[in-house]
């Protein structure tokens, strides 16, 4: 009777460590996977799919530059990188609402915050030190982020078969453009100061 109480209790212990392992994703749940997932039980077709994943993508993207830029705007070193955070908070503002839009008009599903990827960056980020090593991040990370929405922008305009989507696309990547520019002559600035 003893040995079958153990068992039982042996059993049971097992049972809670594999819930209280498994359970970390369950209490943090990715946003993007969320909204990938609602979206593909709404659509039928893949090219539809795409235009959906990548207002997802855009979405969680736009989260993440948004914290980051208002992070930096307090504690970037360079004048330039503060300058570039402002213009990237008050540029991107209207985009979120832009992509909310789009994505009711489509009856889409976005995230209404950045993915757990983006949120581990960021607080990768908080953990630099001051000066030259958050400036050189902050700088990079911009750069990055401004080729992956215009790579995602450009494959929208080549594949997508909704119109709205790809004129919506088109009016929006020569502000993509424009942003990566500007990050890439700070990216070489902050380069140069920190030598």
């Amino acid at each position: 009777m003893k040995q079958k109480k153990t068992l039982s209790s042996i059993i049971a212990g097992l049972g809670i460590f594999l819930i209280a392992c498994g359970g970390a994703e369950s209490r943090n749940p990715d946003s993007e996977k969320i909204a990938n997932e609602a979206n593909e039980e709404k659509i039928e077709t893949n090219s539809f799919e795409k235009d959906a994943e990548a207002l997802v993508k855009l979405a969680s993207q736009h989260h993440y530059l948004m914290a980051a830029a208002a992070y930096a705007s307090d504690n970037a070193n360079q004048k330039s990188l503060k300058d570039l955070a402002r213009k990237i908070q008050s540029d991107h503002a209207s985009l979120a609402m832009e992509l909310k839009d789009f994505a009711g008009k489509r009856n889409y599903n976005i995230p209404d915050s950045m993915s757990n990827e983006y949120s581990r960056d960021m607080e990768e980020m908080k953990k630099l030190k001051k000066g030259k090593d958050f400036d050189t991040e902050f700088a990079e990370e911009v750069v990055d982020e401004h080729e992956k929405a215009i790579k995602i922008l450009e494959d929208c305009i080549r594949e997508t078969k909704d119109n709205d989507w790809k004129a919506w696309c088109e009016k929006t990547l020569p502000g993509f453009r424009a942003h990566l520019e500007d990050s890439r002559k700070i990216k070489d600035e902050v380069a140069s100061v920190y030598k």
